[in-house]
């Protein structure tokens, strides 16, 4: 009876381990689906932009000073979309160090599951030496 509340310890942290791991990359997925979102609204942002400049530079030069005023916002607008990128790519690379550790996690769970095998036989290797000892079979 004992034997089996050893083991509820260890079963616990691999249930533990494992709805962490499933969130984790759960969050991650969302967070690359959000990051593609992103990236195809600034590819129609920048077909925009492209657009905005060809009409603004195509008319008469009166215009012009317009044209560059409203470029030069829309640019700005650009670089902080680009700053947005870049948090996200930020984010992503954190996230890849972070499987990193479940790699590290799904290694410690190797040795507790080597250990409680070790155990396990050091157990039988005692009950066999009691048994030589008492004279038995």
């Amino acid at each position: 009876m004992l034997k089996y509340f050893a083991s509820i310890p260890i079963v616990l942290t691999l249930l533990a381990s494992l709805y962490g791991g499933f969130t984790y990359i759960n969050k991650l997925t969302n967070q690359i689906d959000d990051s593609t979102k992103e990236i195809m609204m600034l590819r129609k942002d920048i077909e925009n932009i492209h657009q905005i400049y060809s009409d603004k530079t195509s008319r008469n030069a009166n215009n012009y000073t317009e044209a560059k005023q409203n470029l030069t916002q829309e640019m700005a607008n650009f670089s902080a979309w680009i700053g947005r990128i870049e948090g996200v790519v930020n984010a992503l690379r954190d996230g890849s160090y972070k499987m990193a550790s479940q790699a590290e996690v799904q290694a410690l769970e190797e040795l507790v599951r080597n250990n409680s095998d070790a155990v396990r036989q050091f157990k039988y290797d005692i009950k066999e030496i009691e048994r030589v000892a008492s004279g038995g079979y």
